[in-house]
């Protein structure tokens, strides 16, 4: 598969008062919780339910991740997040993330998760039926 195959996802988020520090950035400890955002909305636009995934015993938690400040944001900006899977999951997946601000790119990041059996803690491969969306 060619990584132009794989689904980008766009995500719009509105900086929130409370997301700010002193110097009225929006404190970088929000970008990871804007990564979330944008995997939650990812695997919904590829019909699949984090919390559906939940009930069937697969988690999938965060085991990497990185971040590149380019530009900061400010309370009520208006923030494009791109969140786009790096490659097809085995027994994990990766997304890269782009924010922008108007047309401007002001962070980059990437997460790596790993597929777990929520009651043994034990990896697992990706459900099938990802797969079969995304590639689809």
């Amino acid at each position: 598969m060619n990584l132009d195959q794989l689904k980008s996802f766009k995500t719009t988020i509105t900086a929130r008062y409370s997301e700010t520090d002193s110097m009225s950035y929006v404190h970088h400890s929000n970008y990871l919780k804007y990564f979330e955002i944008g995997r939650l909305a990812w695997f919904k636009n590829v019909g699949f339910s984090y919390k559906k995934l939940e009930e069937e015993n697969i988690i999938l938690p965060v085991i990497r991740t990185n971040i590149t400040f380019r530009r900061p944001a400010f309370f009520e900006d208006e923030l494009i997040l791109e969140t786009t899977l790096i490659k097809v999951p085995s027994y994990s997946i990766e997304f890269e993330y782009k924010i922008f601000k108007e047309s401007e790119l002001i962070n980059e990041g990437y997460t790596k998760l790993v597929f777990l059996n929520k009651k043994t803690n034990k990896p697992i491969r990706c459900p099938k039926k990802i797969i079969d969306a995304i590639i689809n």
